[in-house]
C-alpha cells in the first residue's frame, strides 16, 4: 500500500468523523435533554467522549495501516532474501550505484571475487573503476554510458585486478533501475558481476588446441595456413617440409612415451633454429614445416635445418641420433596456391626419402609428373587384376648333376593392353610401395596352387613350386592359416611349395620373423631366402631361421668367374649354406662358365636363361617331358 494513500485514508476518516460529530452531536443531545444545567454537564462529557472515540478510532486506523506496512515489509524482505539466495547461488556479485550521491555499494560476493574487504573500497565509483584493466576500461565505460542514455540493460566482459595482482575476467550486467520521473535522468544503477575466469581459460585452451600442437606447443597446420595468409608472404615464400627418418623405430623399440619426449626435444631445438629463419609449425607425428620469405637461400636453410640434428639427443639417459629429410617448394615459381605449395613440398620430401634419406630435395615439375604416372599405374594395376590381365610364367630349376628339372619358380607377367607383356620389374616395385602387392600376391598364390593341383592330377609336373612372398603379405596375422586353408582346398601338400622370403623380411623385426617362419615350417612348407647376400643378414639370426635353402642373388653370379670379389662372395655363401646344412641355388645363370664355376664350388641347383627362360605352364610341361 502506498504510504501517501494510507495517510490520506487516516486523515479522511478522522475528518469525516469530526465533522459528523460537530454537526450532529449537539442536535442529538438537545433532542433528548431539555434541562439546561444537565445539558451543560453532558456537553462536557460529550467532549470527553469525542476525545476517547477519536483516540480509539485513530489507534485502530493507525494499527491497521501499520500492520499493512508490516505485511508489505515482510514480503519485501522475503523477496530480498530470495534475490540474495539467487545471487549467492549463482555466484554473482551485486553492485548498486547512486547517480546523485555518487555512492557505490557492493555485496560480499563482489568483494570476494577480487579478494577485497569493505575497507579496501571508499565506495566511490572512481575507486572500482581503477581496478579495471587499462585495455578494458573504455569498453566498460561505454557500455554503462549507453545504458544511462537509453533504457536497455547491458552485458559486457572485462578484466579487473585481484588484490593479489592477477586479472579476473568479469561478466558484468546492469541497467538503470531508477530515473527522475520528470526529466528521465538516471538516479540509480544496479547490476551483477560474475567471475568467468574459468570459462575464459577453457576458451583460451580450446583456441590454443585449435591452433597449436599440445605436445610441442608449436603452431599446427591451421595456424600455419593463417600465417601464410598474411600479406608478408603474398609475394614470395619457401615452404620446407621435414620428416624424421625412421622415427617409427624409436616408438617400436623405446615406446611412444619415450618417442613423445624425443619429439619435444627435437621441437625445442628446431624452435631455436627457426628464430632467425622463419615460422615453424608441427604438422603431426614426426613432421615439421618451416616457411620463410628468404626464397633465395631456401635450399641452404634446408641443409642447415638438417645440420641442427647433428648433435645427438639425450632422453631418459639414452643417447639418440636423429636424422631427417626435407622437401622444399617455392611460391610462386613452384605453386600458385597454399594447397599446391604444401603438396609440392610433400612431393619433394618423398623424393628426398627415395634418394636415401637425410637429404634436401627441391621440387621440380618432373616429380609431379612421376606422381601422376604412379597414380595412373595404380589404377591400371587394379584394372588388370579385375580383368585377369596378369599371367603366370614358370622358370625351371635344374640339378647340375643330371640337368633334371627339380622345381620351378613362379613369376608374374602383365599382359598390358598397349605395352604388351611386361616383366615384374615394370610394376612389382610400385605394387610393393602402394600395398597392391598383397592382393596381387594372393592371386599369384591361388593361381599357382590351382596349376600345381592340375599338374599333380595329370602327373605332368611333380617338382617343388617356388613362390615369392612379399614382406607385406607374410606380415599379415592370418597368413599361415590362410596358406594352410588354400593348400587344403586344392589338396596340395605344403611340402610341395617353397615359399621365398627376402632378407629384408628376415632382418625386420627379427623375432617376429623367426616366429612366423617357424609357424610355416611347422605347417610343412619349405622355406628359402631369396636374393641372398644383398640384405646384410646377421649370421646370428640366420642360424636361427628354419629355412631350407639360400638363393644366391644374380648380381653376384653375373660376373663370375671373372670377378674375384664376386667369386669370393659366392664361395662364402656356398660354404655358409653347407655349414648350416642348407641347399643353395644360383640365380641368373646365363653362361656355361658361370654354371661350371657354381658346380665346381658345390652349388648344384641353378636357374637362368642358360637353361630356360620363364615360360607358360604348357611349355614347362613339355620341357619336363623332354627332360
Amino acid at each position: 500500500m502506498n504510504f501517501r494513500h494510507g495517510s490520506l485514508r487516516i486523515v479522511g476518516v478522522y475528518a469525516l468523523f469530526a465533522v459528523l460529530w460537530i454537526l450532529f452531536s449537539d442536535a442529538v443531545l438537545g433532542f433528548f435533554v431539555d434541562d439546561v444545567s444537565l445539558l451543560n454537564v453532558l456537553q462536557t462529557y460529550k467532549g470527553l467522549a469525542f476525545v476517547v472515540t477519536t483516540t480509539v478510532l485513530l489507534y485502530g486506523l493507525i494499527l491497521s495501516h501499520f500492520r499493512s506496512l508490516q505485511h508489505i515489509q515482510s514480503q519485501l524482505k522475503e523477496q530480498k532474501q530470495r534475490l540474495e539466495y539467487v545471487i549467492q547461488g549463482a555466484g554473482l556479485g551485486y553492485w548498486d550505484y547512486d547517480c546523485v550521491t555518487k555512492e557505490h555499494f557492493v555485496n560480499e560476493t563482489w568483494l570476494s571475487m577480487l579478494g577485497l574487504t569493505r575497507e579496501n573500497l571508499k565506495g566511490e565509483v572512481e575507486d572500482w573503476l581503477s581496478l579495471l584493466h587499462p585495455e578494458d576500461k573504455t569498453l566498460a565505460q561505454e557500455a554503462i554510458a549507453k545504458a544511462m542514455v537509453g533504457f536497455a540493460s547491458y552485458v559486457v566482459e572485462f578484466r579487473m585486478r585481484h588484490r593479489d595482482g592477477r586479472w579476473v575476467w568479469i561478466e558484468s550486467s546492469g541497467a538503470v533501475v531508477k530515473r527522475d520521473e520528470k526529466t528521465g535522468e538516471p538516479l540509480r544503477l544496479a547490476g551483477t558481476h560474475k567471475d568467468i575466469s574459468e570459462r575464459k581459460e577453457a576458451q583460451e585452451a580450446i583456441t590454443f588446441l585449435a591452433h597449436y600442437d599440445p605436445l610441442t606447443k608449436l603452431p599446427n597446420r591451421i595456424r600455419l595456413k593463417d600465417e601464410l595468409a598474411k600479406p608478408f608472404y603474398a609475394k614470395k615464400v619457401a615452404l620446407l617440409f621435414l620428416d624424421l627418418d625412421h622415427f617409427q623405430r624409436v616408438n617400436d623399440v623405446h615406446g611412444h612415451s619415450f618417442g613423445d619426449k624425443l619429439i619435444e626435444a627435437v621441437a625445442a631445438r628446431f624452435r631455436d633454429f627457426a628464430q632467425d629463419v622463419g615460422f615453424l609449425a608441427r604438422m603431426g607425428a614426426d613432421e615439421f614445416v618451416m616457411i620463410t620469405s628468404d626464397t633465395d637461400h631456401a635450399y641452404a636453410h634446408g641443409i642447415a635445418w638438417l645440420e641442427s640434428l647433428r648433435t645427438p639427443f639425450r632422453v631418459e639417459g639414452r643417447v639418440i641420433h636423429v636424422k631427417a629429410s626435407v622437401g622444399v617448394s617455392l611460391f610462386p615459381s613452384d605453386a600458385k596456391s597454399t594447397e599446391e605449395l604444401f603438396r609440392n613440398a610433400d612431393t619433394a620430401l618423398h623424393e628426398a626419402k627415395n634418394l636415401g634419406k637425410n637429404q634436401v630435395a627441391l621440387y621440380t615439375k618432373a616429380l609431379t609428373e612421376h606422381i601422376i604416372n604412379m597414380d595412373t599405374l595404380d589404377k591400371e594395376l587394379q584394372e588388370a587384376l579385375e580383368s585377369d590381365a596378369f599371367v603366370l610364367h614358370y622358370q625351371p630349376q635344374f640339378d647340375l648333376s643330371d640337368l633334371s628339372v627339380v622345381g620351378a619358380e613362379v613369376l608374374v607377367r602383365w599382359q598390358h593392353p598397349t605395352r604388351g607383356l611386361l616383366s615384374p620389374y615394370a610394376f612389382i616395385p610400385r605394387a610393393e610401395e602402394s600395398g597392391f602387392i598383397v592382393p596381387l600376391g594372393w592371386w599369384i598364390i591361388e593361381e599357382s596352387l590351382k596349376q600345381l593341383a592340375l599338374w599333380q592330377e595329370t602327373g605332368a609336373f611333380k617338382g617343388t613350386l617356388a613362390i615369392n612372398i612379399s614382406t607385406l603379405q607374410i606380415e599379415e596375422e592370418s597368413f599361415v592359416s590362410a596358406m594352410q586353408a588354400l593348400c587344403k582346398h586344392e589338396k596340395i601338400a605344403p611340402s610341395c611349395l617353397e615359399l621365398e622370403v627376402t632378407e629384408s623380411f628376415v632382418m625386420k623385426n627379427t623375432q617376429e620373423s623367426i616366429s612366423k617362419l617357424l609357424a610355416l615350417k611347422k605347417a610343412g612348407f619349405k622355406l628359402s631366402v631369396d636374393d641372398f647376400g644383398t640384405g646384410y643378414s646377421s649370421l646370428s639370426y640366420l642360424k636361427q631361421l628354419p629355412i631350407d635353402k639360400l638363393k644366391i642373388d644374380r648380381s653376384f653370379v653375373k660376373d663370375t668367374p671373372h670377378s674375384e670379389e664376386d667369386c669370393a662372395i659366392v664361395k662364402a655363401i656356398i660354404a655358409l649354406a653347407k655349414n648350416l646344412h642348407l641347399e643353395v641355388l644360383g640365380e641368373g645363370v646365363e653362361t656355361p662358365e658361370q654354371s661350371l664355376f657354381l658346380k665346381k664350388e658345390g652349388c648344384h641347383l641353378v636357374q637362368g636363361y642358360l637353361y630356360a627362360k620363364p615360360m607358360p605352364p604348357e611349355q614347362l610341361v613339355a620341357l619336363k617331358q623332354n627332360n
